[in-house]
């Protein structure tokens, strides 16, 4: 798997980071993958009015950052955008990085959330100041649910998000993530 931050490829996918520009872009311009090779028919990114304020600002603050936000999720043998991945931002204070994803509805159920999960923290592994994973999900959402649980996150809290409600905590130390990691 390569570990560049501009491309993460795993067997099937590969994780285009946006630039900044593109990230700039995001929710007003429909057309904001232009430059890309793949084609997006589901809109990932393009169409969605997503958190990223706090994430333009560090970006406009600190460019090298880019590495930890929006990423397009490509199906390499079809060159088809089927979703995206970013974490919420670079390591906190304890060196944790939490993630977020989605996947084309049309595109659910073929592994592609754990292939592009178990990129990403393969890649943020190799960065010296994570230490943690951390993944959270509604207590609903039985699919996401089962995908951390291949990955031995233990459960170790929950959390009341402004956006999304009550929320499942699952963390790994970056140690027990690289000891125990999905097949």
């Amino acid at each position: 798997m390569s570990q560049d931050f501009k491309l993460i490829r795993t067997e099937r996918l590969d994780l285009y980071c946006l630039s900044a520009e593109e990230l700039f872009e995001l929710g007003s311009n429909p057309e904001v993958f232009r430059q890309r090779t793949f084609v997006n028919p589901y809109g990932v990114l393009s169409g969605e009015n997503l958190p990223r304020a706090n994430r333009i600002a560090d970006v406009r603050n600190v460019p090298e950052n880019i590495r930890w936000y929006f990423r397009m999720i490509v199906d390499r043998g079809r060159n088809v955008g089927v979703g995206s991945i970013s974490f919420h931002g670079g390591p906190d204070e304890r060196g944790m990085v939490e993630i977020g994803l989605g996947i084309a509805q049309t595109e659910q159920g073929q592994g592609f959330a754990t292939e592009a999960l178990s990129g990403m923290w393969d890649w943020a592994a190799t960065q010296a100041d994570v230490k943690f994973l951390r993944y959270t999900v509604s207590p609903e959402n039985q699919p996401s649910i089962a995908i951390i649980k291949k990955f031995g996150f233990p459960l170790v809290g929950e959390q009341i998000d402004e956006e999304d409600g009550l929320e499942l905590i699952y963390e790994i130390s970056v140690e027990d993530y690289l000891t125990s990691a999905v097949e």
